[in-house]
């Protein structure tokens, strides 16, 4: 029993010192302890409940809805436009320019005059040419005259036959003489009309490579003079495609393109042709796609860098999911759960509801890197479809993000 003191009953915080062994000395000040075993206390609660909260705090799953829309899927492709037909034209002959009709982006007509090569020397052969053949010409009457008439002195015998022969001879030699003197005045008239440079097509002059006054030799090779588009209103874009990709596109198939000069402007094209011959740079091999551009506005110019999308396949009203959901797998569950099978288009989605995980096998079909059309598959548009897990410490665990 605790003792009473006189002038009233004992009190509570002397007892429970007494009782704990703690009890101070009055005389000091007080219980000199009291103080440190409230703040033990404070320290314990909150130490405690951290723990609780951390032992207890589940994940928190970072989701995605599953959507229906239209997905389509494209092949990437650089290359450049060039006219769909280009000529060079060139000099058939040596000499020097005296004249040239037309310049850069002029319009000419096939047969129109270009250029003018000096004709002086082509002149004087053809003159000797014809010289020579009306020299031909003159020889031959002579040789018939004589062949006539030896011939008709033989039959009389007041000739021998072997001069009889010689004059046939003589004759058929006089024959010769003519048509060779014929085919060279031919050839000098071709090379004088070579002189004059006329267009092979109707189009567009893209390129002049020489001057008035400027000499050209085509003694080891055709000179170009002139380069030549027939119609820059249609045009082609050459692209090469990897092989990664070749085998996704095929002749037929839309494509859109981009230049630099029209960063906001997406123009449409069409595949055509894949060239068979592989191109291979630095260990990488491409086959090179040609595109059809309309170009009616011109603007589009030869030469130009394009970046091409070429549609491969394309899906619409389907089940997309967000190939984050794909990849995901639930902490602590990749054992047991796995994750969307790899090699044949399958895979496995988590449908998150009320903070509870449950799987779900799709059968996959196409996809663009961000999303992929579910072919068939127990889902609904609205599911959340788990793609990270965040602990509540806010630590991201398992899974992987989107």
């Amino acid at each position: 029993m605790t003792a009473l003191k006189p002038g009233g009953a004992p009190k509570p915080d002397a007892d429970i010192a007494r009782r704990l062994g703690l009890e101070g000395d009055r005389r000091a000040g007080g219980y000199r302890f009291r103080w440190w075993h409230g703040a033990i206390a404070v320290v314990a609660l909150v130490v405690l409940g951290w723990l609780l909260l951390r032992g207890g705090g589940g994940p928190v799953y970072v989701t995605q809805p599953v959507t229906r829309g239209a997905l389509s899927v494209s092949v990437s492709a650089t290359g450049t436009l060039a006219p769909r037909d280009q000529v060079d034209v060139g000099a058939e002959v040596s000499g020097r320019i005296d004249a040239i009709a037309v310049d850069y982006n002029d319009h000419v007509k096939k047969g129109e005059v270009l250029a003018r090569i000096n004709t002086d020397n082509f002149r004087a052969a053809l003159a000797q040419a014809r010289a020579t053949l009306a020299q031909a010409e003159a020889t031959l009457v002579e040789a018939k005259h004589t062949r006539d008439r030896y011939v008709a002195l033989a039959k009389s015998d007041a000739l021998s036959r072997q001069q009889r022969d010689n004059a046939v001879a003589d004759y058929k030699r006089a024959l010769a003489g003519v048509a060779l003197a014929k085919a060279q005045v031919e050839s000098d008239e071709t090379t004088l009309s070579k002189a004059t440079i006329v267009s092979p097509i109707d189009g567009v002059v893209l390129d002049r490579k020489v001057s008035v006054g400027q000499t050209v030799v085509s003694a080891f090779q055709t000179p170009v003079l002139f380069t030549l588009a027939s119609d820059l209103s249609q045009m082609e874009l050459d692209v090469d495609i990897d092989e990664a990709d070749v085998g996704q596109v095929s002749p037929g198939a839309a494509a859109t393109f981009t230049v630099d000069a029209y960063p906001a402007k997406r123009f449409n094209a069409k595949l055509i042709a894949i060239r068979n011959a592989p191109k291979t740079v630095q260990g990488v091999v491409t086959y090179q796609g040609v595109l059809y551009v309309s170009n009616p506005e011109n603007l589009l110019r030869p030469g130009m860098t394009a970046t091409a999308e070429i549609h491969a396949a394309g899906v619409t009203n389907a089940l997309l999911v967000p190939n984050g959901a794909l990849r995901f797998t639930p902490p602590n569950m990749a054992e047991d759960a796995g994750a969307a099978p790899t090699g044949a288009r399958e895979g496995r989605v988590w449908v998150e509801k009320d903070g509870k995980l449950s799987p779900r096998d799709l059968t996959l079909g196409i996809s663009d890197g961000k999303q992929t059309a579910v072919v068939s598959g127990n889902l609904a548009v609205g599911e959340k479809l788990a793609v990270n897990v965040q602990m509540s410490n806010g630590q991201a665990s398992g899974g992987q993000g989107p």
